[in-house]
């Protein structure tokens, strides 16, 4: 089964009035530890690691904000499901 190389990418709008600050960037960094494929996030042709607080923040991604997802192994689309979920919606930023 060709699912161990399996590469998939997503287009994102960074919903947060916040943007991608550190509280959604620990968020997305504390889900992406269950993952065993690798996760990047692309904005701008800046690539970082996903599993990176501090790359996430390099980013600068303001609301507004597109950016790409890419995730490669096994269980890449759970993986590029969950951040879409931490990244569009604005209520996981609230608290």
């Amino acid at each position: 089964m060709n699912n161990e190389r399996e590469k998939l990418e997503k287009a994102l709008t960074v919903r947060s009035e916040q943007g991608l600050h550190a509280r959604v960037a620990t968020l997305v960094v504390q889900a992406m530890q269950k993952f065993s494929c690798d996760v990047t996030v692309v904005k701008d042709g800046v690539e970082v690691n996903a599993r990176s607080v501090l790359g996430l923040l390099l980013l600068a991604a303001t609301e507004g904000t597109k950016i790409v997802v890419r995730a490669q192994g096994p269980d890449s689309t759970k993986a590029i499901e969950e951040f879409s979920r931490l990244i569009e919606h604005e209520d996981n930023t609230q608290n």
